[in-house]
């Protein structure tokens, strides 16, 4: 058996909201199928697809017609001594 450990680099935030503010956020989030945090998140996280203006790339990277391989992520060293 392999064991990976992926460290993301994440803050923790502790947020105090009313009960009632609390409910509807979990309720929210089970309609949505996620957790509770990743919902807070999509929630306060800016969209990105209102990040740029449209046709922006377009007009920036319009001249770039060589197709560019997409790397491949390395698969992650596995931890000794968790078997």
């Amino acid at each position: 058996m392999r064991v990976y450990v992926i460290y993301l680099d994440m803050a923790q935030l502790n947020v105090y909201v009313p009960d009632e503010v609390a409910r509807t956020l979990r309720d929210r989030a089970a309609k949505a199928g996620m957790p509770l945090s990743r919902f807070v998140v999509s929630l306060l996280a800016p969209n990105p697809s209102d990040a740029w203006p449209a046709g922006y790339f377009g007009r920036t990277c319009g001249f770039l017609q060589e197709k560019i391989a997409v790397p491949a992520d390395p698969v992650p060293e596995p931890v000794e001594g968790l078997d």
